[in-house]
């Protein structure tokens, strides 16, 4: 159920599907007490619980369809714009920047991250992860940064360098004992340091690689390929995909933006954005205990500096 404002009227709507009727409410006058209104052929796949009413509706029958979203639009929402995006990282141009705007916005709409708090929170976290580029996962490592990166219980925090030895213990141990076949060797380290989890088959699967890091947000694992591909078409069913048997896709643009915000909708990210806790977003999407009071995320002090502007920015 969502809350819709007439700007001219100042009419509130809470507008739901069922079947080919839509509901009006509009408590104060000017708009009459609401109830049940059909909103003639909505056709398959074009109206959502979350859409706009539907331009043919009781509601929307004294303005032109395609004035209708100038003038109604969601309660509270809120747009992503380039300058927010600056504000979360300068490194791109605004070229760049105009590029993903739409595909951004549609999809704010369609994962409900449109809240100002929701925007900054996620906005902040992308510029930390990936500068909003588009990112596949090289793997291709030397010797000892792929044992600090993936060798050590307890993550990279737990490599001494000058040692080239863990302080907790080795997760991985054939780094170390078969250095030549995985050093600078992406297929076949990732194939290794990924298998057997997340859905992905064994070493000798390539599932490790071939699932590997891509989008935005790095979606990582066959599980999380699958799950998206389920999410993608549910909510874009005229737009049907298969990203377990194309995972490349996640290098086009409009799929490496939508996979961001499936990753933060997957770990349901919004409702601690609400709460406005950096750290425990942070971990949500870094990964971490979050109920590890001494644990920090990786990064925290940056990811907290590009809130604070996009918050400025948003004048939150």
């Amino acid at each position: 159920m969502s809350n819709y404002f007439d700007k001219k009227s100042t009419l509130q709507f809470h507008s739901g599907v069922h079947d080919d009727y839509c509901h009006f409410n509009s408590p104060s006058g000017g708009g009459g007490p609401g109830g049940f209104m059909h909103a003639g052929p909505l056709g398959v796949g074009h109206f959502k619980p979350d859409d706009l009413p539907h331009p043919n509706s009781f509601v929307a029958r004294s303005l032109r369809p395609e004035h209708f979203k100038k003038h109604v639009v969601p309660k509270n929402s809120a747009k992503i714009t380039t300058a927010l995006l600056r504000a979360s990282d300068s490194s791109n141009t605004n070229e760049y920047y105009d590029s993903l705007i739409e595909i951004m916005n549609q999809y704010a709409q369609v994962y409900a991250i449109n809240t100002p708090l929701r925007i900054a929170h996620f906005l902040a976290q992308i510029g930390h992860e990936s500068g909003f580029k588009i990112i596949e996962e090289n793997g291709n490592y030397t010797a000892k940064r792929m044992r600090e990166i993936f060798g050590c219980k307890g993550g990279a925090k737990k490599y001494n360098a000058a040692k080239d030895e863990c302080t907790l213990g080795r997760l991985r141990d054939k780094l170390w004992t078969d250095e030549a076949r995985y050093a600078q060797s992406a297929k076949k380290l990732l194939s290794y340091v990924y298998c057997s989890r997340g859905g992905n088959g064994n070493e000798a699967s390539g599932d490790g690689y071939l699932f590997r890091g891509r989008g935005m947000m790095q979606l990582t694992f066959k599980k999380n390929y699958q799950a998206f591909t389920i999410t993608h078409n549910k909510k874009n069913p005229d737009d049907r995909q298969d990203f377990v048997a194309k995972p490349e896709l996640l290098k086009e643009k409009k799929y490496a933006v939508e996979s961001a915000f499936f990753y933060w909708d997957s770990r349901k990210i919004n409702a601690i954005a609400d709460t406005d806790n950096v750290k425990k977003v942070s971990i949500l999407v870094n990964g971490g205990d979050p109920n590890d009071v001494n644990y920090e995320p990786n990064g925290l002090s940056d990811r907290k500096k590009r809130l604070e502007r996009v918050k400025k920015a948003l004048g939150i």
